[in-house]
């Protein structure tokens, strides 16, 4: 495969992680809580509380329709890099014996891949919510997805044998994927003059995965298939359904000026059955993850917000990688967020950390409200420090973007 193809189809993988996606961190809903770093569970003022903190619901007023759409990946020790890199290597003259020298930065480049945490990981939010006096339904979905490495340190020795031969390398990528397509029913109440707000939300889950293979070394091949041959068997072929209810909760004391926050969301961690094919890991969680949050109104127009997970939460990325055996991928972030309101229109800056990854770094969101007194639009995005928004930069740490249209009256 040329380079320029590689290149392609590793962008492409990374785009489906963090457009359609799938990272388990706590998935951002809307572009107002993307623009604000992900802070989200005590600032929500909108019906998106259905997936940031049902308890906020208890402060709608009237009917509120809203359309949302966002996701977010992770590039992780920067895997999309160094599997372009090993990719672009000519493994047909390196295998025939031709390029001796190349030995060494293949094996280094397989050897790379085992740093623990190796991986993309994403998660998004997309849907249609409907909410009155306190009351919200929504139907979308809530995908994750993961893509991580199976490392092969055996097979190195240039015109070896099957047992040791370079030749017989089965280093590669895995891509797992979880489509959480729901509806769900919320509701938030408020007690003690509505200081104090409490909501829960019914999620029924048809739980929908997709996994897919291939090898990094040679030309991104795999039994004669390149990525997006095996994309698209991931898609058709190796989709699996499992339907299972779960249920959120949260709580928010609000005093005005300051509000608190906090909500689990996927309580029950339901698990849901992948393809039985090679490399398969049987099953994948929809993550159960617990966020507190703050909210500060100092200035009639500014809003000030932070959150983070309580609990580490689960990834898409397994425990076993081939002979790398290790804690399976978690997440655990920090978000910041200000907005600022003038007429008609509000900006948003926002910043985000997970510190459960191996080489954490900051992440700088973006965001943009235009609103009249019966329609809002929004939107957002969310860059890292290396790539920013450079699509065909393979070293990009994050990337993501969110946009939402609500109606209320």
């Amino acid at each position: 495969m040329k380079a320029t193809q590689s290149r392609f189809f590793l962008f492409v993988v990374l785009i489906l992680a963090a457009a359609s996606p799938a990272l388990a961190q706590f998935p951002w809903a809307g572009a107002r809580a993307t623009g604000m770093g992900g802070a989200e569970v005590a600032a929500v003022n909108d019906n998106s509380a259905i997936y940031a903190n049902p308890a906020a619901l208890a402060s709608l007023q009237g009917w509120n329709f809203q359309i949302l759409a966002g996701g977010i990946a992770q590039n992780r020790n920067n895997l999309v890099g160094k599997a372009v890199e090993l990719s672009d290597l000519p493994w047909d003259e390196i295998l025939d014996g031709q390029r001796p020298d190349l030995v060494p930065v293949a094996v280094l480049g397989i050897a790379s891949l085992a740093q623990p945490g190796t991986s993309v990981i994403a998660s998004g939010v997309g849907g249609l919510v409907a909410s009155y006096q306190g009351f919200a339904f929504s139907i979308g979905d809530v995908p994750y997805a993961g893509i991580y490495p199976t490392i092969d340190l055996q097979h190195i020795v240039p015109g070896g044998g099957p047992d040791n031969g370079l030749q017989f390398n089965t280093t590669g990528l895995f891509l797992v994927g979880l489509s959480a397509r729901e509806a769900r029913l919320a509701y938030g109440g408020s007690l003690f003059g509505g200081k104090l707000e409490l909501g829960g939300s019914v999620r029924f889950v048809s739980g929908r995965t997709y996994f897919a293979a291939c090898g990094v070394t040679g030309d991104l091949t795999c039994e004669g298939k390149d990525l997006s041959d095996l994309l698209r068997d991931a898609f058709d072929e190796n989709a699996v359904t499992t339907n299972k209810f779960t249920f959120d909760a949260g709580a928010r004391l609000n005093l005005g000026i300051v509000k608190f926050g906090v909500v689990g969301v996927a309580l029950t961690q339901p698990e849901f059955t992948v393809a039985n094919v090679p490399g398969s890991p049987g099953v994948v969680p929809l993550p159960r993850q617990v966020r507190g949050g703050v909210s500060v109104e100092p200035l009639s127009f500014l809003t000030l917000a932070v959150d983070g997970d309580l609990i580490q939460s689960d990834t898409l990325v397994p425990e076993t990688r081939g002979l790398i055996i290790e804690p399976g991928t978690k997440s655990q972030q920090l978000s910041l967020g200000a907005e600022v309101r003038i007429p008609v229109v509000a900006f948003r800056l926002g910043a985000t950390r997970d510190f459960a990854a191996q080489n954490p770094t900051w992440a700088y969101a973006f965001g943009l409200g235009i609103g009249v007194p019966a329609v809002s639009v929004d939107l957002a995005v969310t860059w890292g420090p290396t790539g920013g928004f450079n699509f065909e930069n393979p070293d990009r740490e994050v990337l993501g973007g969110a946009a939402g249209v609500r109606v209320h009256f």
